[in-house]
């Protein structure tokens, strides 16, 4: 079976990670794909030493006309039985073989993402985009059963042509990886334990619900009687605006900005807790990778939160500022809190895995080639009992 894999979404987004983390976690599945990276000569994806697909470069851009008849000519030249494309938007109109895309989040259908004129004229050509993805594909991916309820939902998709396949955290993110000096990292950026840690967002900072982030924490330190520093990693435009604003409420903020994954471990394995009250989310990963650093998590339990959390961190609605303050002040008080916080944290993150991610994805490419070809596919991964947990937390 051979699958070419539209890697030209490889950059610093999740879905680069996405790209990067799934291609080397296809190791070891050599004797049932032979995959061929369809890339941007310009971004190569980083591999493993013992990961070596055969690599196709093309020439024109993701959204262009052009791309759609390279990559059919490209498909034909390297006959490639499955082609995945891993995002909603943009997939190519014009392949010979069957289309695999992923659906990450269905934020445009159901957040205001831009100011008013560009969210008026832009999404609806956005939503145009994904259903056309979704009315090309043969099968489609989900991050989580909660985002393959919201595809069906919305963008009227069969329940047997999608799938929920959870993500994991790079194995970098993990409680005893030896990183850098917890002194040099906590020199870097000027902080002093205690601390929590918040990430800004960026951009999406209104979607990832910051402020009510940073309400939170300044009413546990009214709670709780402890000082403590709010270290916020990410693009900080959020904070920027909510400063001018004055509601950054006189919390003792440290700026971590991009900080490199080596020092996000640190941060996350030495923190009180860590605070993430999106309002949406397709998978939720940085909750997961706080929860493999054995860091408590206070979590919202909007989109796929509260399915990837499971048992590994305390959840509140997305506007409990008072709950989540709360729970972020006994973790600050407690010592023992934030170890029974800790070891329901690594137990819930041992749950995901790369690893398990490629078998279930090509177990997709499996059924998607055996189904076109008339024979009777096998069953896909379905995810049955992660669903059931979902609905039972929401």
């Amino acid at each position: 079976m051979r699958i070419g894999f539209d890697a030209r979404w490889y950059n610093g987004s999740g879905v680069g990670k996405y790209v990067e983390e799934l291609i080397n976690a296809f190791a070891g599945f050599e004797k049932q794909l032979d995959l061929v990276i369809f890339e941007d000569p310009g971004k190569p994806v980083p591999t493993a030493g013992n990961v070596r697909p055969k690599r196709v470069q093309v020439r024109s851009t993701r959204f262009s006309p052009a791309s759609h008849f390279e990559l059919r000519s490209l498909c034909k030249r390297e006959s490639i039985d499955v082609f995945h494309v891993p995002y909603q938007y943009g997939v190519p109109l014009f392949l010979p073989c069957p289309l695999v895309i992923t659906v990450h989040d269905l934020i445009p259908f159901l957040l205001r993402t831009r100011s008013w004129p560009k969210q008026l004229v832009a999404i609806p050509f956005v939503k145009a985009g994904y259903r056309a993805g979704a009315f090309r594909a043969q099968h489609i991916i989900a991050d989580s059963a909660n985002t393959a309820d919201d595809a069906q939902r919305l963008l009227r998709i069969p329940p047997e042509r999608i799938t929920p396949i959870h993500l994991a955290a790079s194995r970098e993110f993990c409680a005893n990886r030896k990183t850098r000096e917890e002194r040099e990292v906590f020199s870097k950026y000027g902080i002093s334990p205690p601390y929590a840690v918040v990430s800004s967002a960026g951009c999406n900072w209104r979607t990832k619900n910051l402020e009510t982030a940073l309400r939170a924490l300044a009413l546990a330190h009214e709670i709780s009687g402890i000082n403590f520093q709010t270290v916020a990693y990410g693009p900080e435009t959020g904070l920027d605006v909510l400063a001018k604003r004055h509601l950054t409420f006189d919390l003792d903020i440290r700026r971590a900005g991009y900080a490199p994954v080596s020092d996000l471990v640190v941060l996350f394995r030495n923190a009180h807790l860590f605070i993430f009250t999106s309002l949406y989310e397709g998978f939720g990963l940085p909750i997961l990778e706080a929860m493999s650093c054995g860091c408590p998590v206070v979590s919202s339990n909007a989109g796929s939160l509260a399915e990837v959390a499971g048992n590994g961190a305390q959840i509140f609605s997305p506007m409990d500022t008072r709950g989540m303050a709360q729970a972020a002040a006994s973790l600050l008080r407690s010592p023992e809190q934030r170890d029974q916080w800790r070891q329901r944290a690594l137990a819930r993150a041992s749950d995901f895995s790369w690893r398990q991610t490629a078998e279930q994805t090509l177990a997709v490419y499996r059924n998607v080639h055996d189904s076109v070809r008339g024979r009777k596919p096998a069953l896909a991964y379905t995810n049955e009992p992660e669903r059931a947990s979902y609905q039972k937390a929401s």
